[in-house]
């Protein structure tokens, strides 16, 4: 399912404007599947929910990355911020990247304590060792998918700025995971990964389960199985 542009009257100059970039889309959703992705919709911004309540998660209970990642609250825009910035945007491209996930090990299954599955995600990143082998390799292909995720949305960028829409803009999935541990405000140091670090679509406020809902993408949130990550480009 692809979602329909919402259809208001504009002069004729911006009819056909638009009318290209809705083709644009189109392109691009096909070259984000070339490039790997599992699906990928042309969708209208005014499809895209934005709401407060999901920077509240952030806090609600606490993530581990608030304040500690520079692509995470409170070092990126307000809700506030962005939503004024999307009212300017007229394209968006929603991509989506499963993964077949093993059967997670019984220290995983059986462990219902956030800040412990925190603690041994962070093992495996950081090589520590905490997890055992079933649980690691578990944790490495959720984030090789991220990875998958955020290297496909860094190409949809790249072309469409070469296609003539310097607004381009994309959002990835989950806290940046590109470093061991993030400069972070307050050091004087600047990103080490600047045009690959992104800030998820969470940490902007978007409520990614409406708005795939929107967009016309099943999520599947059963324990087991398969599990997607989802990235987002706004193109103007």
């Amino acid at each position: 399912m692809v979602t329909e542009f919402r259809q208001i009257e504009q002069p004729a100059e911006l009819t056909g404007m638009q009318a290209e970039l809705e083709s644009y889309l189109r392109v691009l959703c096909q070259r984000a599947k070339e490039w790997g992705a599992s699906d990928a919709v042309a969708m209208s911004v005014t499809d895209i929910v934005v709401d407060e309540r999901t920077r509240l998660k952030c806090l609600v209970p606490l993530c581990p990355s608030y304040g500690k990642n520079l692509t995470c609250p409170p070092h990126v825009m307000s809700v506030s911020e962005f939503k004024n910035i999307l009212k300017n945007y007229h394209g968006a491209i929603l991509v989506k990247v499963d993964v077949a996930l093993p059967e997670p090990s019984e220290q995983l299954a059986k462990q219902n304590d956030l800040p412990e599955v925190w603690k041994m995600a962070e093992s495996v990143r950081k090589g520590t060792n905490k997890a055992s082998a079933l649980a690691t390799e578990y944790l490495h292909a959720l984030r090789d998918a991220q990875e998958k995720l955020n290297a496909i949305v860094s190409h949809i960028e790249s072309a469409g700025i070469a296609q003539g829409y310097p607004f381009v803009a994309g959002l990835g999935a989950g806290s940046c995971q590109l470093c061991d541990e993030c400069v972070a405000a307050g050091s004087g140091l600047p990103c080490r990964h600047p045009f690959r670090a992104r800030p998820s679509m969470e940490a902007l406020g978007i409520n990614v389960v409406a708005t795939a809902t929107n967009a016309g993408i099943p999520l599947n949130f059963v324990p087991n199985g398969r599990k997607s990550w989802l990235g987002l480009i706004l193109v103007d």
